[in-house]
């Protein structure tokens, strides 16, 4: 009996199941509690294949514990790659690289096992410093001190809606870092270890704000505690007189507006990785400028980073510049080594255009209303397929509620054709109608239609750590949300398209 020819060929993913957004180079954390173990399944295979079952086997970590479920697939046409995803506890997990293995059968074939790799790192924060600590198996980076450019507005109006006025979701754009990391063990040479053998250490980093801002985002929305994470999402907010905006309201508790925060935090976390850039962090570029000498042993370096931005606008997707300075400091058996630099980097996440198409008008309960997107690289070429995680958000004609779609690009109704480039999504508006009523809102009128998409690691287990280190996924390089640093206007949220909806 021939084996089911599936495999995964990027390493899966975390998305962060509050706000809907992958975590920083798809790295699992685990002070977030929940996350889902995101991938993409490809049918290797010239042909298609039928009654296709997927699941998730098991977890090489006994501390992290998925949520048991089956993906049942009639048809997957040759070449796509499905977007399957499991719900896991990872709050008892362990930092470090951890196995999953995967299992897909279809119909007339022998089960194929899939394993792989995740990376996992462990952020922790200590309640009376305030000092974050990320972990892994390589070392620990220590972040003491997180600079922030905050939101104008500190509190969300009050509104019927909302028992009590709601801190604000951020965003939160780095201003400054204070960063220490400490090899496991100590290290001779010039270079240490990369963290899992793949990332810059600046990744790392980014993971720390990213987190913090993701846990403001929830305990802002839902309350402390909710999101069971081991990090109270705080920041040094003494900016100075600048502020940025805050993004429009979200809709009711419950739904997806949560999304448009995160969304927010993706953007304004993501300094962090543009300015340290993606060619080579200040960590390898201080080392190469620092060799020690022979005996001695490399047992911290320190990183001093502060931010600026040159432009009054981040838009996702396109390159914008982040100024930087940052000072390295080796420390080690016998000396401390210093190296600064002073420099401008730009964001080369970008695409080269967005088309979003929906039907200009669409009778509520006749079928499904399909939403279709598509993603220019900056040469003009597609992305397609596994390339991206991309979604879509409706809003209700009055402004209430969002609703999430996800965007494949599989050939899978309603998608037409696997890795043609077009992310395609529907949405059963006769089930949204009942969440509605519930809440007083209409179906009737002109719905906003918001599309994102956030790039995929496509490092190869073969690559060199060095090279792999380069390829970096998690930015969002489309978005119709922008940060602006005018206090006077909101984060400018911009529908791509309209869509109106009669009964």
């Amino acid at each position: 009996m021939a084996t089911t020819p599936m495999d995964i060929k990027r390493r899966p993913f975390s998305v962060e199941p509050y706000t809907n957004i992958m975590l920083p180079d798809g790295i699992f954390d685990t002070a977030l509690k929940l996350q889902r173990i995101t991938c993409y399944y490809t049918n290797t295979s010239a042909a298609t294949l039928d009654n296709v079952t997927i699941y998730l086997e098991g977890v090489g970590d006994p501390g992290i514990v998925p949520v048991a479920q089956s993906y049942f697939f009639n048809h997957i046409p040759a070449g796509a790659s499905v977007r399957v995803s499991w719900l896991a506890d990872f709050e008892f997990g362990s930092p470090g690289k951890k196995i999953i293995s995967f299992i897909a059968q279809a119909a007339g074939m022998a089960l194929v096992r899939t394993i792989k790799q995740i990376f996992v790192s462990q952020t922790t924060q200590d309640p009376v410093t305030g000092e974050y600590s990320c972990t892994v198996e390589e070392g620990t980076l220590k972040v003491g001190k997180l600079g922030v450019i905050g939101p104008r507005d500190k509190w969300q109006p009050c509104s019927e809606r909302y028992k009590e006025c709601r801190p604000t979701q951020g965003p939160w754009v780095p201003l400054e870092m204070s960063m220490a990391f400490y090899p496991n063990p100590a290290y001779p040479g010039i270079h240490g270890d990369l963290p899992f053998s793949d990332p810059w250490w600046k990744i790392l980093a980014w993971i720390v704000a990213a987190i913090a801002a993701i846990v403001a985002i929830v305990a802002a929305a839902m309350g402390e505690g909710t999101a069971g994470t081991a990090v109270g999402g705080t920041f040094d907010e003494t900016t100075g007189d600048i502020d940025c905006c805050t993004p429009e309201p979200g809709g009711i508790p419950g739904d997806d507006g949560l999304t448009v925060a995160g969304v927010a935090s993706v953007i304004a976390t993501a300094a962090v990785a543009v300015g340290l850039s993606d060619a080579a962090d200040p960590w390898w570029r201080g080392q190469e400028a620092t060799p020690p000498k022979p005996a001695e042993l490399t047992t911290a370096e320190t990183v001093d980073v502060k931010f600026s931005y040159p432009e009054d606008v981040m838009a996702a997707g396109k390159p914008y510049p982040v100024h930087v300075g940052w000072g390295y400091r080796r420390i080690t058996s016998g000396n401390t080594y210093s190296y600064d630099v002073d420099e401008t980097q730009t964001n080369i996440h970008v695409n080269g255009g967005v088309e979003v198409e929906v039907p200009a008008l669409h009778h509520a309960f006749a079928a499904p209303l399909v939403v279709k997107a598509r993603f220019k690289r900056e040469d003009g070429k597609p992305f397609s397929g596994p390339d991206l995680y991309a979604f879509a958000l409706l809003r209700s004609p009055d402004d209430g509620m969002y609703f999430l779609i996800d965007l494949l690009d599989d050939g899978i109704v309603p998608d037409e054709k696997a890795n043609d480039g077009t992310y395609t999504g529907s949405i059963n508006l006769e089930a949204a109608y009942r969440v509605l009523l519930k809440n007083k809102l209409k179906l009737e009128g002109r719905w906003k239609v918001y599309v994102f998409a956030q790039d995929v690691n496509d490092a190869t287990p073969d690559m060199k750590p060095e090279i792999a280190a380069q390829h970096i996924g998690g930015f969002m390089v489309a978005s119709a949300l922008q940060i602006t640093f005018d206090p006077t206007l909101p984060c400018p949220l911009e529908a791509q398209t309209t869509v109106d909806v009669v009964m």
